[in-house]
């Protein structure tokens, strides 16, 4: 099962001195008989006895650990050797308690592999225009996977996931963390996880609602700049309405709601039209084919290699 890859990835870590909680949402046999035969006394298995959802079961796995530190890892994804030492040496550099040490990872799909975030947040930069604001035009511009999170439990403990939310779990969580000026957000330029994006998969983060996705950006508007909010219609809300095949009047809606409340550039609009009116599996080729491109030509990122250069925000 893929659990198993997972907690093998876990345990294999060069940093030795961990606990693995592993956190069963819901009634799953064959998970917990997959997980039956570890005798690792490491390894903490919480079956709940009801689904609760991924932020809730996230938030019971914080309150259960007693460590300093705090690592996700979806069950789907992997965690390279060095992970775990390499940001705790990071995280140990900062002074303070509402650190969060985040890494690239490789993406990797049916068709391609492809290493991000494209780019590093710069200092000073707020996290919404980091995650949505494209200064290029490929996807994954600013990308914080959970898998990468190295995340000091006090602020997870201060700050829990919102609980309820079927989508957008992440991308919450760090608009309400980074939030608070203490906080201080690294990120390691070397590929530190391997997430697993099967263009044909079951992640809840592909599930087409455009209007969950709206309602869940305006109660959070606070939270954004005027263009962040613009491209976030473009980028998310656009391409889950046409994948639902939502109407003419959906697309006046979200046009005038990116335009007039939001600070629409024409790269933002260009973007929005091509959401709407370009096929979801056209823009998938056209990423593996400029990822596959990329491969070819681009300089080496280190992975995993131990270097002390990180990119940093507030």
């Amino acid at each position: 099962m893929l659990v198993q890859r997972a907690l093998r990835t876990v345990l294999g870590q060069t940093f030795q001195q961990l606990e693995a909680i592993i956190v069963v949402d819901g009634p799953d046999a064959a998970t917990i008989e997959a997980l039956s035969g570890i005798t690792d006394d490491r390894v903490h298995v919480l079956p709940l006895e009801r689904n609760v959802g991924g932020s809730e079961a996230r938030n019971i796995g914080v309150r259960y650990a007693r460590a300093k530190w705090i690592a996700f890892l979806d069950d789907d994804d992997e965690w390279l050797p060095t992970k775990l030492q390499r940001q705790w040496e990071v995280g140990e550099s900062v002074p303070g308690s509402s650190t969060i040490v985040a890494s690239r990872l490789m993406e990797r799909t049916e068709a391609t592999d492809r290493i991000l975030p494209i780019r590093l947040p710069l200092p000073g930069e707020r996290m919404s225009d980091y995650l949505f604001v494209r200064k290029g035009w490929n996807s994954g511009e600013g990308f914080l996977q959970t898998s990468t999170w190295f995340v000091a439990r006090e602020l997870l403990l201060q700050v829990p996931f919102t609980t309820g939310l079927k989508r957008c779990q992440d991308l919450d969580w760090l608009l309400h963390a980074t939030a608070l000026t203490r906080t201080r957000l690294i990120v390691c330029p070397e590929v530190l996880a391997v997430f697993h994006h099967e263009d044909h998969g079951v992640r809840v983060s592909r599930e087409a609602d455009w209007r969950f996705l709206y309602d869940w950006a305006e109660g959070n508007r606070r939270y954004f700049s005027r263009e962040a909010f613009s491209f976030l219609i473009a980028t998310l809300c656009v391409p889950s309405a046409a994948k639902q095949r939502a109407g003419m009047r959906t697309f006046l809606f979200l046009l005038r709601q990116s335009m007039p409340c939001g600070a629409a550039t024409a790269k933002c609009l260009l973007l929005f039209m091509i959401c709407w009116w370009v096929p979801e599996s056209s823009r998938r080729n056209l990423r593996a084919w400029m990822g596959r491109a990329r491969s070819i030509f681009r300089a080496k990122i280190p992975m995993a290699t131990g270097s002390t250069a990180t990119g940093e925000a507030t």
